[in-house]
């Protein structure tokens, strides 16, 4: 008697929690899906890791928060990587200019310490941002396969 008694009140208490749940999840997407249609990627993405910790049973908004996450992602790293290009072409040139003016004053024999430094420099920052650009370009592609696979399992 004690067990059925127990049980009555114990189920509508259930019930509620994941009426709760449910609500608290339906909230976050709503929020992750205005994010996503304002360009905030940053916290889009966010959210959705918070959606991924706070609610790992709630698989139906999971799933539809991963093609989120993988547009957002996708779209952040274009933004990146459209940034990185343009400080890329502009430390080329810069790169190629002090190149051709620490190459002929090398050849006039008064070359400084200082444009050898300068023009080493700028050769570091050129390697480091096409380092940048080359993984962008190769997160880019990663993400672009990794939707198309997933394109592939749903259908």
């Amino acid at each position: 008697m004690k067990k059925i008694f127990f049980s009555l009140f114990l189920l509508p208490l259930l019930a509620s929690c994941e009426d709760k749940e449910q609500k608290a999840v339906d909230t976050l997407m709503e929020e992750i899906r205005q994010q996503y249609a304002d360009g905030e990627d940053s916290a889009c993405i966010r959210n959705i890791d918070t959606l991924r910790a706070r609610h790992p049973k709630a698989a139906a908004a999971r799933r539809e928060a991963l093609g989120i996450y993988q547009q957002a992602s996708l779209r952040l790293a274009q933004n990146r990587l459209a940034k990185v290009d343009e400080a890329l072409l502009a430390a080329q040139a810069k790169y190629k200019q002090l190149d051709s003016l620490v190459s002929a004053h090398k050849a006039e024999g008064i070359a400084t310490e200082e444009e050898f430094t300068s023009h080493t420099l700028q050769r570091l920052l050129c390697d480091s941002l096409q380092t940048q650009f080359d993984v962008l370009c190769a997160e880019i592609r990663y993400i672009k396969k990794r939707q198309e696979m997933d394109k592939e399992t749903i259908e």
